[in-house]
């Protein structure tokens, strides 16, 4: 264990330099063994603001992590940086040293000297040293530029809304006031439970215990003939507006559970169908319902049943569809032995092999029900009282006689589902079914936002299925109002407003909705962020024209002086053909959760790429800004690559969408004023994908070369 404490002199005279502790990891012999880890404490020892300076085999473990929290209280540090192995494997531990020291986890700066040079550069021991003595100067440099972050609490309503009444939002709403929590049933129509009953299996009966157990429980409040009108608030603690008649009022709760549920696409009013012969799914089993109640008596005797019809084109059909068709087809059966039913497919949905759709199946065959699949260009044909269909293996057309057709159609979003969205500030899917913001993939330190969506609001599901989420739900709810408060402890964006000219940029790029306009005396709004809704991405930092809005962390400064830092060393060279020429220098501004961690993985596998590259450690691509390219390239930059999560993969929403559109457009630009936009790359890559990293430094490096 070796240690130095060095005289802290500041001679920046405009700025104080906080009092920076560096400890250098060996890691046993995987990082001592390829570089000098005591030469790089006495090079860090040198840097602005650093007074005390620590290498040991293994700082990470207890007795390290105590050394290192009694070097905090006796040398009054302000700052730490650990050059040591991936951020990922030790933030966290060291995180929660510095807080019982004292210090906030924010000043903590960890830069990877293992994966990212004595793993990946081990064949050349001299730049691999380069390398990490650059690395925990950048480490330094982005330590005197960050400001601390602000935190923010607010107090939970012990109360929720439920948003609909079908199976999932009744039982929902049961187990939350068994909870011991206040619920309000909001239903915009006459009755609880919905239709979608008389497509699910058991669900009728479930549903008529279910609102019976909703409407006798104290502590659930039912509405009907209510609409949401207005959302407003933040997690736990939500102003909802609605209307009831001609009453309009509002409701203080802490979380909402949208149980909108879905309804089947109505017959085309416009068809010249002849609607005594032809009728939907949820007609039909009306006519059975009548049929089962008036003694059996169904008085048909041809049915076709058309399931996957042409307006289901684009993947609305579902399990539920089929099976409920199937389980039609079987009443039938039971109510008229002598009825002939015949199903025209064109795909049938039942599930898992062996399960409740395959053993319907069989039941129906074994009952006589007809199965005759239909080719998707040569779709079934309505007549007055037969169906034409085309035999998928002769081509020829058949007549199946009918004297009731019944038509599967799409089951889709209930009409105000896009009203809720817009309210709730939840995404959709290209079918209107609600999707749920991925929690589980968003940065950690972030709070629940309290809105859950359940049942068939995602898409179809059948009964099994809706208990399933409803219990969930259920109880991720209890855990989210069982909390007094919430507290956000994460990278929060903060907006001057001496700078915020109120243009409106920001509200328009927030993935969360967190940032608003509010009206101030003047002719300028302010623009205003929701800490609670922030999840710190740093897209409104880019878009803002006045740098009114700042990222703690990852402001512009910190960013920038990382930059300067990677391209002030003098770089390296290589012999090429008895000539040394320099190696390109690189600047990689790395989206922590793809290419960082590709990077790391590359190092972690001894998958080698040229040791001139310098990777910036950015939290997300949506913080890229065109300006850090452009600094880079004035310092010296040969090239700067881009490293996003690849579509759809972003922790952040679509940070990775706007980064693409930003190093598009900046290339143009660069083509514009002469400079060689291949200078500028971008490249999406996988959180394991190292080779695909290597690969890509190398072709990038012979590319810049050439």
């Amino acid at each position: 264990m070796a240690e130095e404490l060095i005289p802290h002199i500041d001679d920046r005279e405009d700025k104080p330099v906080a009092r920076i502790g560096i400890v250098v990891c060996e890691c046993g012999d995987k990082i001592s063994g390829v570089l000098s880890t005591d030469l790089l404490r006495e090079r860090s020892a040198s840097l602005p603001g650093v007074v005390y300076t620590m290498s040991g085999p293994y700082p990470c473990n207890i007795d390290g992590r105590s050394r290192l929290s009694q070097a905090i209280i006796d040398h009054k540090l302000e700052r730490v940086l650990i050059a040591g192995c991936a951020p990922r494997l030790v933030e966290h531990l060291f995180r929660q040293t510095m807080a019982e020291a004292g210090l906030a986890g924010c000043y903590l700066g960890v830069v990877d000297i293992r994966e990212q040079c004595a793993y990946v550069h081990a064949s050349d021991p001299v730049a691999a040293m380069e390398k990490a003595a650059n690395l925990i100067e950048m480490g330094v440099a982005r330590l005197t530029e960050i400001d601390p972050p602000k935190t923010f609490s607010s107090d939970v309503v012990k109360s929720a809304m439920v948003i609909g009444s079908d199976l999932s939002g009744l039982t929902v709403a049961h187990a939350l006031a068994g909870g011991d929590i206040d619920v309000s049933l909001v239903e915009r129509d006459s009755q609880l439970g919905g239709t979608m009953y008389m497509l699910q299996d058991g669900a009728k009966e479930l549903i008529a215990e279910s609102v019976d157990l909703v409407s006798k429980h104290p502590q659930i409040q039912t509405m009907l003939n209510t609409r949401v009108t207005e959302v407003t608030g933040q997690p736990g603690n939500y102003q909802v507006h609605l209307a009831q008649d001609d009453q309009n009022f509002e409701l203080n709760v802490g979380a909402i559970i949208l149980a909108t549920g879905v309804r089947p696409k109505s017959l085309d009013p416009n068809s010249w169908y002849d609607r005594s012969l032809v009728v939907s799914q949820i007609q039909f089993a009306h006519e059975l319902e009548k049929a089962t109640d008036a003694n059996g008596k169904l008085a048909l005797h041809d049915v076709v049943m058309i399931l996957r019809t042409e307006d289901a084109e684009g993947g609305d059909c579902s399990p539920l569809c089929c099976m409920a068709g199937i389980r039609q087809a079987i009443h039938a059966k039971q109510l008229n032995p002598d009825i002939n039913v015949t199903i025209l497919f064109r795909d049938l949905y039942l599930g898992e092999a062996g399960g409740p759709g395959e053993n319907l199946f069989l039941q129906a065959k074994g009952l006589g029900v007809n199965f005759f699949r239909y080719r998707r260009d040569y779709p079934p044909v309505i007549g007055r009282n037969a169906v034409e269909v085309a035999d998928p293996l002769t081509d020829q057309p058949l007549k199946i006689s009918c004297d009731r057709v019944v038509i599967t159609m799409p089951l889709v979003p209930q009409d105000d589902s896009n009203t809720l969205v817009a309210m709730l500030h939840l995404p959709q899917d290209n079918r209107g079914f609600i999707l749920e913001r991925r929690i589980r993939l968003r940065p950690g330190n972030y709070v629940d936002d309290g809105i859950y969506v359940v049942g068939g609001a995602h898409y179809p599901t059948d009964t099994a299925e809706t208990l399933l989420q409803a219990h969930i739900t259920a109880a991720r709810t209890l855990r989210f109002l069982g909390r007094d408060t919430l507290t956000t402890t994460g990278l929060l964006a903060e907006i001057d407003a001496t700078l915020c000219t109120g243009c409106g940029n920001c509200p328009q790029v927030c993935p969360t909705s967190a940032i608003k306009l509010e009206k101030r005396e003047g002719l300028l709004s302010l623009a205003t962020v929701d800490l609670l809704r922030c999840i710190g991405c740093g897209n409104c930092v880019v878009v803002c024209p006045v740098k009114a809005i700042s990222l703690p962390g990852y402001g512009d400064p910190a960013i920038l002086a990382q930059i300067s830092a990677a391209l002030s060393s003098p770089g390296l060279v290589e012999e090429v053909e008895g000539i040394d020429q320099p190696i390109p220098k690189i600047v990689v501004l790395a989206c922590e959760w793809s290419a960082y961690a590709a990077a790391d993985m590359a190092g972690a596998r001894r998958i080698p790429y040229p040791a001139d590259v310098r990777i910036i450690r950015m939290n997300c691509s949506a913080r890229f800004d065109p300006n850090h390219a452009l600094w880079a390239f004035l310092n010296g930059a040969d090239g700067v690559l881009v490293g996003i999560c690849h579509k759809g993969e972003c922790h952040y929403g679509n940070g990775n969408l706007y980064a693409e559109e930003r190093v598009t457009a900046l290339k143009k630009q660069l083509a514009e004023h002469g400079v060689d936009p291949r200078r500028l790359r971008l490249e999406f890559f996988s959180a394991d994908d190292g080779l695909t990293f290597a690969n890509s430094m190398n072709a990038f490096r012979d590319e810049i070369s050439k």
